[in-house]
């Protein structure tokens, strides 16, 4: 395990970026049963000590979600996503993956969860190199907590004095001048990125993943198999709305997120 988090990162940036093997131990963190596939799947076979800790279940408690989505309950639509997952990764890793933990949160309740999956994701992330997940942009509440979770966790090992691992990030999507925009990061001049072409053989097995997320047909047809953007994660100051001020899910929700930030930072 490589002890400087700076050149843990830097190295992963690199070898993506020259869509190379990495040996280095690597988290995937996710909000949600697919959200894999589209920020990093053109990469995901290079990485070859990989770890996936999949927070949500992709299933909100509301059951008209899973009717809308063609499930008779909750359970049965969260069994398919997970089903799906699985398939996609056979697909992605093509059998590599060193380790799958799903932490079971319904999906849009990861706030209500924070000082639990905080504490889990310290457990997770300190046989780890690094950790790739989602950035501070306001496009879903559960990405934005994600990112804070994670924040957090590493933050809580570095001051016990444990491995604290490198934070990356991948894309997920965002609002700018009221459009959305996927696949790119919210500009921020601190905080270069590596883009990583993807070669015709990575779209292929992105696109034959994306196929594989069955009930996210509709979601997924708004993302494309362009280039891949990674960075390293800045320190965000999650008690401000993200950098963008556009926030997709509405400011009063943002309220209620800030507020479960602050307890479960104060905690």
């Amino acid at each position: 395990m490589t002890t400087d988090p700076a050149a843990a990162g830097e190295r992963v940036l690199r070898t993506l970026a020259a869509r190379q093997p990495l040996d280095l131990a690597v988290a995937v963190v996710t909000a949600h049963p697919d959200d894999e596939t589209i920020g990093l799947g053109g990469v995901m076979a290079h990485l070859r000590d990989l770890t996936l800790l999949q927070i949500s279940d992709g299933a909100p408690l509301d059951p008209a979600f899973a009717a809308q989505a063609g499930f008779p309950t909750r359970q049965a639509y969260a069994a398919a996503r997970r089903g799906e997952l699985v398939d996609a990764l056979a697909v992605l890793v093509e059998g590599r993956l060193a380790r799958q933990v799903f932490y079971e949160i319904p999906d849009g309740r990861l706030a209500d969860h924070l000082a639990t999956v905080i504490e889990r994701l310290a457990e997770d992330l300190i046989c780890v190199d690094a950790v790739l997940t989602h950035p501070y942009e306001g496009g879903h509440f559960d990405h934005d907590a994600a990112a804070f979770a994670v924040q957090q966790a590493c933050a809580r090992l570095a001051r016990q004095g444990s491995h604290a691992p490198a934070r990356l990030e991948f894309t997920s999507y965002h609002r700018v001048n009221g459009a959305l925009r996927t696949g790119r990061f919210l500009d921020d001049p601190g905080c270069p990125e590596v883009v990583v072409p993807l070669t015709p053989e990575a779209a292929r097995r992105k696109e034959a993943a994306f196929a594989c997320h069955r009930s996210q047909t509709g979601n997924l047809a708004l993302f494309g198999f362009g280039p891949e953007r990674f960075r390293a994660a800045p320190v965000y100051d999650f008690s401000r709305p993200p950098p963008g001020g556009e926030i997709m899910y509405g400011m009063e929700v943002w309220q209620g997120l800030s507020r479960a930030f602050a307890a479960a930072a104060g905690g």
